[in-house]
């Protein structure tokens, strides 16, 4: 499991904890030991795991937690806006419990999911698009690829074209 340095993973494990509790009690939800088990396993990770790989991580520790309480508490948290869901080339729902205003790179081989700052990334501006009403909240860019890894595997250069 890829984590966060402890001091900032404690850090921003409290945080987000703190703040399912507020929006919890905010949209009458129970703070219930599954949801907390999921969110301090999803905030102390780096490597936006997917739901099957939280329910790995917590089903011995958590008494009565199954696959399916796992992806409803993560799909809550979405709603909730305690984590955001990352759409990947292999289709499987990725989650990440950082909120703030950033964009993920995919590896098309490994499926490792790595986060790029906002910044250098300039904003999308939609403002010509024809969105036929659409009303768009957030946008958010997924680069598609092959990591460092997988581009050199065996010491042999790895290239796709999908054009």
């Amino acid at each position: 499991m890829n984590e966060q340095p402890a001091g900032h993973k404690n850090e921003f494990v409290l945080s987000k904890l703190k703040l399912m509790e507020e929006r919890c009690k905010r949209n009458g939800l129970s703070l219930t030991v599954q949801r907390r088990a999921i969110l301090e396993n999803l905030s102390s990770r780096k490597d936006h795991p997917t739901a099957d790989q939280i329910y790995a991580a917590i089903q011995n520790r958590v008494e009565g937690v199954s696959r399916t309480t796992v992806y409803r508490v993560l799909e809550t948290f979405v709603r909730l806006g305690l984590a955001q869901k990352i759409s990947n080339p292999e289709a499987k729902a990725r989650f990440d419990a950082d909120i703030s205003k950033h964009h993920h790179a995919a590896c098309i081989e490994c499926e490792k999911v790595i986060d790029i700052d906002s910044a250098i990334l300039p904003d999308i501006d939609l403002s010509q698009a024809d969105l036929q009403g659409f009303q768009v909240f957030d946008c958010s860019v997924v680069v598609v690829g092959l990591c460092r890894d997988c581009s050199t595997k065996d010491g042999v250069a790895r290239s796709y074209k999908f054009n």
